[in-house]
């Protein structure tokens, strides 16, 4: 009979604790915070990922083979257009053109000289013109002879080839003059090139070459980006192409910077689309640039489209999904209940909501917590 005593109680005890369990679990109010759903605005954006980008880089490298003397910029350097970047050596190019310059005052001598000398043989020549005219005079009246106007004749004819003689080769010192002249620019030129300049104002990114090498056409000495633009580079997925547009405004957030977003406007549009990734690239224009930033870093964007106003959202972290179809957990008659949705436009923060809800709901916060808890009473608490 005891035994029995016992055995009962025994169960007894069970029963009331897997009651209790029970009621805890199963039938026992569930506290839970919640929110209701908000009229308020909401900006259509296209998201990409990207990195900075400079729109202008260009490589200095020298048009002629030779060394490298000096160098006056390093990588991270800023530098401003027409700054002198490096030097190659030039002695061979200075002392050429040199040589020119001496040429060239040797041929202005020889023009000088013969100056005087046209000069000489053009006063030989008329006066041996005034001989040959009184001669031609006297010959006709035949008072002089033909031996005599045939001296006077032939002196004439020498004259004359003397003064042509001193002119030609006046022209011909004239035209090696202009060679000449033509070889000392062409010198000059080829040693202002030993001279490389920074084409823009700029930052040299990078540094490829150092004093002493030698260098050939094409090479790259260092190589230097434009910072009058400095572009946010995104890919953004095809399905947005109809909706951008030159001129559209974006927030740009760096990773290095994740709470600072920084305004840019969209300044270029891809024509092509990747084959694989199915995106494209869009170029935005920033309006101010980190204290600290480079060429590459990673960013995001969001690139405004349209502003909605007034529309009923909730906060997207709400949202669940069954089978492809949205619903939100909300109190239904005090009990903790699904609500099927439809969905307006969704952004990383708000959503809006077409059908399924109104004001006057009361929405769940932390869904994950009450999905076991469906169909339970609940029981309010404030956060």
């Amino acid at each position: 009979m005891k035994h029995h005593l016992k055995t009962a109680i025994k169960i007894l005890f069970l029963v009331i604790v897997a009651g209790i369990v029970y009621y805890h679990f199963r039938l026992s109010p569930v506290s839970v915070q919640t929110a209701i759903p908000k009229q308020q605005d909401l900006m259509d954006t296209v998201f990409g990922t990207g990195t900075l980008e400079a729109k202008t880089v260009v490589s200095i490298s020298p048009r002629s083979t030779g060394q490298l003397v000096e160098l006056f910029a390093d990588q991270g350097d800023n530098v401003k257009t027409g700054q002198t970047l490096c030097k190659m050596a030039a002695d061979d190019l200075k002392q050429q053109l040199k040589m020119s310059e001496n040429e060239l005052e040797v041929t202005k001598a020889t023009i000088k000289r013969l100056d005087a000398e046209i000069a000489s043989a053009q006063a030989t020549y008329d006066y041996t013109e005034l001989a040959f005219q009184r001669s031609e005079r006297l010959f006709k009246a035949n008072v002089e002879t033909q031996a005599d106007f045939d001296k006077q004749t032939e002196a004439r004819k020498v004259a004359a080839s003397a003064l042509a003689r001193a002119q030609a080769q006046k022209n011909e010192a004239e035209l090696t003059m202009v060679k000449q002249s033509a070889q000392i620019e062409y010198n000059r030129t080829k040693l202002a090139e030993t001279i490389l300049t920074s084409p823009f104002d700029g930052v040299v990114i990078r540094r490829n070459r150092e004093s002493g090498a030698v260098v050939n056409p094409g090479v790259s000495i260092m190589e230097i980006a434009a910072t009058d633009e400095i572009w946010a580079s995104v890919w953004v997925d095809e399905i947005a192409i109809s909706k951008l547009k030159i001129g559209q405004k974006a927030q740009v957030v760096f990773r290095s910077q994740p709470n600072q977003p920084y305004s840019a406007t969209v300044r270029r549009l891809s024509r092509e689309t990747d084959r694989e990734t199915r995106e494209f690239m869009v170029d935005l224009a920033l309006e101010k640039l980190p204290d600290n930033w480079t060429l590459g870093q990673r960013l995001e964007a969001n690139i405004m489209i349209q502003k909605l106003e007034g529309r009923l959202c909730v906060p997207t972290k709400l949202i669940r999904w069954e089978k492809n179809s949205p619903f939100i957990l909300v109190l239904d008659n005090g009990r903790i209940g699904k609500r099927p949705l439809k969905l307006g436009l969704q952004t990383k923060m708000a959503t809006e909501i077409i059908e399924g809800l109104s004001t006057d709901d009361r929405l769940v916060l932390f869904p994950d917590d009450h999905l076991p808890h469906i169909g339970r009473k609940a029981e309010v608490r404030e956060p």
